[in-house]
């Protein structure tokens, strides 16, 4: 099995160096999604903000200004950004998105399973991504009904690293279903009407891991519904084979990499 629902919640703290950025003339709530499709606030605005194609920085005031009244209307901990960055370069190529933080990052992951925050999601101080734009995709796996991607954002790690760390005690009790992970491709995708967030990468022993956040329901979904499971696999190859980037090891020697 290759579905690991761990690993969507890193997209909850690292979805954020997906918008198209920013400087001056910073977009306002003039960009929120309705709570409709996006509950959570913050990703409302990050989730707008991916559809304006602009670059440039935006630092932690910056931030805490735009977000200031956010607090009890989303878990995500973005006091913990330094700073947001997006390069354009000369249109030729994938862009590029960093996201650097305080320090190393240490957090608890903000969402639950089962009624249990799972771990925590650690990353470099800095982790840089490749930024790609799908217009749309349709997969089809086996014998089951084809599945309709539009608006498709995806970004590959690059330079850095990010994991997610579970709990002993919730792996050994709920075994192949949560598990540590370092993480590949986050990715942000319209299905079936509703915003969605993937996150996906490897186990410590090369195994293949994802997870998808559901943003209009505002929850992971658990287990990985059948027929997106193969979004996972899709979405890590598209990174590691399509267009060949080679994503950094975590420092520690229990990460190998896959194959």
């Amino acid at each position: 099995m290759n579905i690991r629902v761990t690993t969507a919640t890193l997209i909850l703290c690292l979805l954020s160096p997906l918008p198209g950025l920013f400087g001056d003339g910073l977009p306002g709530r003039e960009v929120w999604l309705p709570e409709s499709e996006v509950k959570d606030r913050f990703f409302s605005y990050l989730i707008g903000l991916v559809q304006v194609d602009t670059c440039g920085v935006l630092d932690a005031g910056d931030l805490g200004s735009i977000l200031e009244d956010f607090k009890g209307q989303t878990s995500i901990p973005f006091e913990l950004i330094k700073n947001l960055r997006r390069e354009c370069a000369d249109g030729v190529g994938p862009k590029e998105v960093s996201i650097t933080f305080n320090g190393e990052l240490k957090t608890p992951v903000p969402y639950s399973i089962l009624g249990y925050h799972p771990g925590s999601v650690r990353t470099s101080s800095t982790v840089r991504f490749y930024e790609w734009e799908i217009p749309y995709k349709t997969l089809r796996w086996s014998h089951r009904e084809p599945v309709d991607l539009t608006r498709i954002y995806v970004f590959g790690i690059y330079e850095g690293w990010a994991v997610v760390d579970v709990d002993v005690w919730l792996d050994a009790l709920l075994g192949g279903l949560l598990d540590d992970t370092r993480i590949v491709v986050l990715a942000l995708f319209k299905y079936d009407g509703d915003w969605h967030g993937l996150a996906a990468g490897y186990g410590s022993s090369g195994e293949g891991r994802s997870g998808i956040f559901n943003f209009s329901r505002n929850r992971i979904l658990f287990p990985t519904p059948g027929h997106l499971r193969m979004l996972g696999p899709y979405f890590r190859n598209f990174v590691t084979r399509v267009n060949r980037v080679e994503v950094p090891l975590p420092p520690s020697e229990k990460w190998r990499p896959a194959g």
